[in-house]
């Protein structure tokens, strides 16, 4: 139910962490298995403690839904919260989504836990993905996101690394007026998912649409932020980067704050909060969004993004020896790798990641250039080279005329490479 300021009433985790919610909205999955047998309680929950390798506390509950033909109640050494799973009929949407045509849908609700969401949700997935369930593809419904078998073994199943924290929300796009000159369109960008984590979902407004880009990725950068650091109150300046300084706003301030033509009057189901001027004065951060838009600064990432990050790159370490070996000093391409930089051995010394050029390949070790103008190493001189092994390294990419390609772009940098010609 929503108040005169376009807002959901909530209740904060304490005082001290305004944006966090006591209590998380719930966590749905539909997943969509293959076979003409419907699943029972038994074969379901034998498919879970067979996957978990343990014996699973279950227990079938009554349930006046008539979609779901049967429920029942599941606690898994593991997971922090139970979990109600039951059974639905494959219905047209999920038909036309899975590609199955006569199969049925194991469905699953529980609550995250706030303190580590991401791992109690790839859990999640991987156990509905791992178990001898047949299972084809699932939806996450937080997001509307869709997780095709393929995807599910990549993520969830056969990768030992953790997934990007985005799999946990969806940024989502609003421009208006419609069939206008982009020019003249505003944005109104917001994140789904945050709340079944037990954080407010965040929103920025106003927003010229020709930095909806940069506007998206500020958005989705605070809501990878949010899960390792609370936020600060309203009007507390925050930076998330060189030259990247916002505060937060309530919503229903920064809708008042808003022209006649811009996207984003509505009222709101979920609890949300603005992204705005670091002095909360307009109701977008301009100054942040130019400097991304130029190039000059990055949104600073979360240590588990940066953890994660230097797990592929360093995994993929040959990957990139051989495109550099290939690419050389190519006007069409190069590829540069990301190292963590300090002044001083100094543990509180500022820090920051810079990006070298690959001009020369050691195996296996690489030599580089520093590619730009540091924003706290000053002691390093334009052109700086530097030795570097597969230790220094926390990430890398391939720059190719169709954009840049990381590590888990393997697929594509192969497919580069056997086209590329200096």
């Amino acid at each position: 139910m929503t108040n005169t300021t376009h807002t959901v009433e909530f209740t904060p985790a304490s005082a001290d962490t305004p944006w966090q919610l006591e209590n998380p909205l719930p966590t749905d999955i539909r997943a969509v298995v293959n076979t003409t047998d419907q699943p029972t309680v038994e074969s379901v929950g034998n498919a879970l403690a067979t996957y978990i390798g343990e014996a699973i506390e279950a227990e079938e509950i009554e349930t006046q839904d008539s979609e779901m033909l049967w429920a029942m109640r599941v606690r898994l050494v593991g997971l922090p919260t139970d979990m109600v799973v039951w059974v639905e009929k494959l219905n047209d949407a999920s038909r036309e989504a899975s590609g199955i045509q006569d199969g049925w849908i194991i469905a699953m609700q529980t609550v995250l836990h706030s303190g580590d969401p991401l791992i109690h949700f790839s859990n999640i997935m991987r156990l509905f993905s791992g178990a001898d369930l047949g299972v084809e593809s699932i939806c996450d419904l937080a997001t509307g996101r869709w997780f095709p078998r393929q995807i599910l073994d990549k993520l969830f199943v056969h990768d030992t690394t953790q997934p990007p924290e985005e799999v946990l929300w969806i940024t989502r796009v609003v421009e208006a007026p419609e069939g206008g000159d982009p020019e003249e369109m505003w944005s109104w960008i917001t994140t789904h998912g945050l709340a079944r984590c037990g954080r407010v979902e965040l929103e920025m407004l106003g927003v010229p649409a020709i930095l909806t880009s940069e506007a998206a990725h500020v958005v989705d950068g605070l809501a990878a932020l949010t899960l390792e650091t609370p936020l600060p109150p309203v009007g507390q300046a925050m930076s998330l980067g060189p030259g990247i300084l916002v505060s937060l706003l309530e919503c229903g301030t920064a809708v008042n704050m808003l022209q006649k033509e811009m996207p984003g009057s509505e009222s709101r189901s979920v609890p949300s909060v603005a992204i705005t001027s670091p002095d909360g004065v307009s109701v977008f951060p301009e100054e942040a969004l130019e400097a991304l838009r130029t190039g000059d600064t990055a949104v600073s990432k979360t240590s588990r993004f940066t953890k994660r990050q230097a797990t592929l790159a360093r995994s993929e370490w040959k990957m990139l020896l051989d495109a550099a070996e290939q690419i050389g000093e190519s006007d069409h391409a190069a590829c540069m790798v990301q190292v963590p930089w300090t002044n001083t051995e100094d543990d509180d010394s500022l820090s920051e990641y810079l990006w070298f050029r690959i001009t020369k390949v050691e195996t296996p070790n690489i030599i580089g250039t520093l590619a730009h103008e540091p924003k706290y190493a000053t002691s390093l001189p334009e052109g700086h080279e530097e030795k570097l092994s597969v230790d220094d390294v926390t990430d890398w990419v391939v720059m190719t005329p169709v954009g840049p390609m990381g590590p888990s772009d393997s697929e594509a940098i192969a497919e580069f490479l056997s086209q590329f010609t200096k």
